[in-house]
């Protein structure tokens, strides 16, 4: 009996490890089968007479309310828990996409889309509360790396999926087509999730025990500890101005990638749609190939890993304003590396960096902060984007990008150093 008893728990914790991660995983590729305001925006803008301005309006109502709402859902989560904040968020979204998608008003528009952008900032701290809650630091900077596909992964299919459902049904239709299957995933998420491994009989991997104290004051006095560190410790800000410089430059790609694809290179819109595909695409492998550098080769140094890829983010550049023009393949390898950089870098520092500052109890708040700083650059983004273009043109915002991907990797150089601390429970 004594040998069996582990084992069972042993294979119990597996079953629990792989639906908490599966989930997560599917949870956040989900986000973003609501978010393609971007490929309906020709056509909308036609439909509706819809001038550029205002549909940068549209934008950054979005990306004002995901900002705000990174901070508010991280200091949220810590109270409500991953798995009623993430499934609240997903209905919420679900159901403010289906309700655009049939408006034809700009200021409801405007209001929808904004308050979207709120719920959807669910997602991030959410589920950097629920893995850290369940998932030690030994391997962090690897399960984040192959769990940050999701978002890469998301992207390509949610645009692929939204490409056809406007060719085929209208813009409408990639507003309230998406909403279906995300309801369905945030349904599935509140019944089949539990916020820690203790609500299911398992132990906390990062909670020692506290004689004389019942479990819910135990953990109402970590959190509160672990809430006054997190806000104390230098390097969750510096990780935060890394994400500032990594965002603006994502969420300038996310944004504009297929206009900026038509204007330089002249390429038809279904071209430039299916070819910025490869900035997303590119990611894939490369988290994961630096999730497992961080860990096994570099000794857990999440963020000296991310500076580096920061260092390579700006050779990514470099190449691309020599290659992007000699045609499509090459043009393609270029965005590949870009995105491939840039979302190594910004995997480790808004998910395994950003959870080691945290840890189980206060990763929500972490992650909600250094997101919400970061999402000031996606705010940001438009407005840089437009000026640099007007005055020295695409390759000048290239350049700018350069430089923004260099102030990264120096903003993260003091803590090259740095790896977390195992705690006790987790050895």
């Amino acid at each position: 009996m004594t040998t069996e008893a582990p084992a069972a728990t042993a294979a119990t914790e597996g079953r629990w490890h792989r639906r908490i991660y599966g989930l997560s995983w599917l949870s956040y590729f989900s986000y973003y089968f609501t978010r393609n305001f971007s490929v309906a925006k020709t056509d909308m803008a036609r439909d509706l007479d819809l001038s550029k301005r205002e549909l940068g309006w549209i934008d950054t109502a979005y990306l004002t309310t995901y900002c705000v709402g990174q901070v508010a859902h991280g200091l949220l989560g810590e109270r409500l828990g991953p798995r009623r904040l993430i499934a609240v968020g997903m209905l919420a979204s679900a159901a403010l996409s289906a309700i655009l998608g049939t408006q034809s008003l700009l200021g409801i528009i405007i209001l929808l889309w904004g308050a979207n952008g709120f719920v959807q900032a669910t997602g991030w701290p959410g589920n950097g509360k629920l893995l850290a809650s369940w998932f030690d630091t030994r391997r962090r900077g690897e399960l984040m790396g192959v769990w940050s596909t999701c978002y890469q992964a998301g992207g390509v299919v949610a645009k692929l999926l939204a490409i056809q459902m406007l060719i085929r049904f209208g813009w409408r239709a990639v507003f309230i087509g998406p909403a279906l299957w995300v309801a369905v995933v945030g349904g599935a998420f509140y019944l089949l999730v539990r916020d820690r491994p203790s609500e299911v009989g398992l132990a906390d991997p990062e909670l020692p025990p506290m004689a004389g104290v019942d479990r819910a004051e135990e953990l109402a006095l970590l959190r509160r500890e672990a809430r006054r560190t997190v806000l104390r410790t230098t390097r969750i800000w510096f990780l935060g101005a890394n994400y500032f410089c990594l965002k603006l430059m994502r969420y300038a790609f996310l944004m504009w990638l297929p206009v900026y694809l038509a204007e330089a290179y002249g390429y038809s819109k279904d071209t430039a749609g299916y070819v910025s595909i490869a900035f997303d695409a590119g990611g894939i492998p490369f988290v994961i190939g630096l999730g497992i550098v961080a860990d096994r080769v570099l000794g857990r140094r999440r963020i000296l890993t991310a500076a580096l890829s920061c260092v390579a983010l700006c050779g990514a550049f470099a190449l691309y304003r020599v290659i992007g023009d000699q045609g499509v393949a090459w043009n393609i390898l270029g965005l590949t590396l870009i995105g491939g950089a840039l979302f190594g870098a910004d995997a480790l520092v808004s998910g395994s960096a950003s959870q080691d500052v945290g840890g189980s109890h206060a990763s929500a708040l972490a992650c909600g902060l250094v997101n919400g700083i970061g999402s000031i650059g996606g705010v940001a983004q438009t407005f840089v984007l437009v000026e640099v273009t007007a005055r020295w043109g695409w390759d000048g915002l290239f350049q700018l990008f350069m430089g923004l991907s260099l102030a990264g990797a120096l903003l993260l150089a003091p803590f090259a150093r740095v790896r977390p601390i195992i705690p006790e429970r987790a050895r």
